[in-house]
């Protein structure tokens, strides 16, 4: 089933809710209209009764598809699946947290307008260097990531701790959503211009994650990033790093201070 929703580049979160007579794998997925492999979240619940997805959608296109349909069965016609019925669809305000984002910090302010722009159009652009419209900031978006051996590198991005030049590997941005690559990237930003220790992996997490959850992104869309790159890379320190991570997601809302100056 799908539904064509006019968004006309805002901010809202989107509240659908579904209703099962049985226990049901349902999945939501929305994308763009027009531009390809620009998903804002794709994923599932199991839903017995009336259940809720909320999406929060802090940066949209003109036009928005959502998907909603029994896991089981696919994507069918609106109609055709006698397992479940999307009871409402509704925009509702985006709740953010802008007191814990120091948007004062010309790099923070600069770097989140410039990722803005690169996340939401990183699934059709070309490969090559992307410079912001202030020359701060750099991101080489490459076909892939590689060692100092030529090999393919398991890491989305990185950042240079000598300049701050940001690479990006292509192949691994395209199917991420949106939110997904935000996530990724303000985590490389903290790195280079909001850490004590530039090297510390925990600090730049929770930097990163302060900055993204303040402006409102889904918390499930950072989880699932970070969970996927380090099953990539299943280390103790990087246990250790997921550990932090959902603790701090999880209280969010007990946030009132900058882990950063």
């Amino acid at each position: 089933m799908i539904f064509e929703i006019p968004a006309r580049y805002d901010e809202f979160t989107l509240k659908v809710t579904v209703s099962t007579s049985a226990p049901q794998k349902m999945r939501i997925v929305v994308r763009d209209k027009d531009l390809d492999n620009t998903v804002f979240t794709d994923r599932y619940k199991t839903i017995n009764g009336d259940s809720s997805f909320f999406v929060r959608l802090p940066v949209t296109g003109k036009t928005l598809l959502l998907y909603v349909y029994n896991e089981e069965n696919g994507n069918l016609g609106k109609g055709a699946d006698p397992t479940f019925t999307v009871k409402t669809v509704a925009k509702e305000e985006l709740e953010k947290k802008l007191d814990v984002v120091d948007l004062s910090n010309i790099y923070v302010k600069g770097f989140v307008a410039f990722a803005t722009k690169f996340c939401f159009n990183a699934g059709w652009m070309k490969s090559g260097t992307y410079v912001s419209d202030d020359r701060r900031f750099v991101i080489e978006y490459l076909p892939i990531l590689t060692d100092e051996n030529g090999q393919e590198v398991t890491t989305p991005a990185r950042i240079n701790i000598l300049d701050g030049i940001i690479q990006v590997s292509q192949r691994q941005f395209i199917p991420m959503t949106v939110p997904n690559r935000m996530a990724i990237l303000l985590h490389e930003f903290s790195h280079y211009y909001l850490n004590d220790n530039m090297d510390d992996e925990i600090e730049a997490d929770l930097n990163g994650l302060l900055i993204y959850l303040g402006l409102g992104y889904p918390r499930i869309e950072a989880f699932e990033v970070f969970t996927k790159t380090f099953m990539n890379a299943p280390t103790e320190d990087n246990m250790v790093r997921f550990d932090k991570i959902k603790n701090f997601i999880d209280n969010f809302e007990k946030h009132n201070f900058y882990l950063y100056e």
